[in-house]
C-alpha cells in the first residue's frame, strides 16, 4: 500500500489521476465525434421512406423508387424478403454517386417480335427501361433464358418477363454479343401497342376526382384503383370498374375512398382485368379545377 501522505507518491497519483481523466475525457469526446456523423450518414443514408401497402413486394416496391429489390433489403436488415407487411415502414436508400438516375418509365415504345425468349451469353444487367441510362434491377447470369415480351422501338433491348411474374419494367440488352434470341427471327417488329394515358383535371378535396382518359384501347374493362402517393395505385382501394367502349378518349369522375380522405396527394391507376394495360397518375387532394 501507499499514502496519498507521501509527496512523491501524491504527485505521481496526482498525475494518474489527472491523465486518466483527460484520456477518458479524450475518448468520450472522440465516442461522441464518431457517434453522431454515423447516426447523421445512417439518417441521410435514406432518400426516402416508404409504408408498405397490402399486397406490395420488395421488387414492387424496388420498381417504385428505381432501385433494386436487395438493396431496400439490405438497408432495412430484412433477411427474407417474403417477410415485409403493410404499415411497415422501409428506409430506400440512395442509388450512390454516379448510379444511373433515369426513372424507370411511364409510357415507352414496345414493338412485337416473333421471338420467344434470349438466353443470355454472358451475365447481363437486368434494367428498368432500354437503356445504359435506366437502373440497374438485378443480374442475369450466363446460360439464363428470359421469356421475351417486346423489344424496343431501336431493336437494341428485349422486354422480358420480370422475376415476380409481371411485365413491362424489365429489360434486357438485345446486342448479340451478350444474348441470343430464340424461336423467332426478330426481324419483323410490329406496330406499336397501345399505350393509354390518364389526366387529372379536377379535385374536389376528400370527395371526388375527374380524370381525362387518352388512347385507350377498345372493348376492355378496367379497374380505377387509388392509393397512396408513390405507390402507382398498385394494390390500391377499388373503387369501380368501366368499361372502355370503342376506345380513345374520355371523362370521368370517380370517388375519393374514405381511407384515403385526409391524405394530402393521391395515386390513381387505371388497369384492365386483361391485355396487361394501364395507366396511373397522381393529384393533390385539394379542390381544383
Amino acid at each position: 500500500m501507499f499514502s496519498l501522505a507521501q509527496p512523491h507518491l501524491s504527485s505521481w497519483t496526482t498525475r494518474f489521476v489527472q491523465g486518466a481523466l483527460s484520456l477518458a475525457m479524450a475518448a468520450g469526446a472522440l465516442f461522441g465525434a464518431q457517434l453522431a456523423p454515423t447516426q447523421h450518414v445512417a439518417a441521410a443514408s435514406c432518400q426516402f421512406s416508404h409504408t408498405v401497402q397490402r399486397g406490395q413486394t420488395l421488387f414492387q416496391i424496388g420498381l417504385l423508387y428505381n432501385r433494386t429489390w436487395d438493396g431496400i433489403a439490405a438497408a432495412n436488415n430484412i433477411t427474407n424478403p417474403n417477410k415485409i407487411y403493410a404499415g411497415q415502414v422501409l428506409c430506400i436508400p440512395f442509388t450512390g454517386a454516379g448510379g444511373p438516375t433515369q426513372p424507370a418509365p411511364d409510357v415507352i415504345v414496345v414493338l412485337g417480335t416473333d421471338v420467344k425468349s434470349a438466353t443470355a451469353l454472358t451475365d447481363v444487367n437486368l434494367r428498368v427501361g432500354p437503356g445504359m441510362s435506366f437502373a440497374v434491377m438485378g443480374k442475369v447470369t450466363a446460360g439464363t433464358t428470359l421469356n421475351v415480351t417486346g423489344v424496343s422501338s431501336d431493336a437494341n433491348w428485349w422486354r422480358v418477363i420480370c422475376p415476380d411474374g409481371s411485365t413491362g419494367n424489365c429489360w434486357i440488352t438485345a446486342g448479340k454479343s451478350y444474348t441470343k434470341p430464340n424461336g423467332g427471327t426478330g426481324n419483323n417488329p410490329q406496330p406499336a401497342p397501345v399505350v393509354p394515358a390518364i389526366e387529372v383535371s379536377g379535385v374536389a378535396r376528400d370527395q371526388t376526382v375527374t380524370i381525362k382518359g387518352a388512347n385507350f384501347p377498345a372493348g376492355y374493362r378496367f379497374t380505377v384503383l387509388m392509393g397512396d402517393y408513390g405507390s402507382m395505385g398498385v394494390g390500391g382501394y377499388a373503387v369501380t370498374t368501366v368499361d372502355s367502349g370503342a376506345g380513345g378518349s374520355f371523362t370521368a369522375t370517380y370517388t375519393i375512398p374514405a381511407a384515403l380522405r385526409g391524405s394530402s396527394r393521391i395515386a390513381i391507376r387505371l388497369q384492365s382485368e386483361r391485355g396487361g394495360y394501364y395507366s396511373y397518375n397522381w393529384f393533390w387532394n385539394t379542390t381544383t379545377n
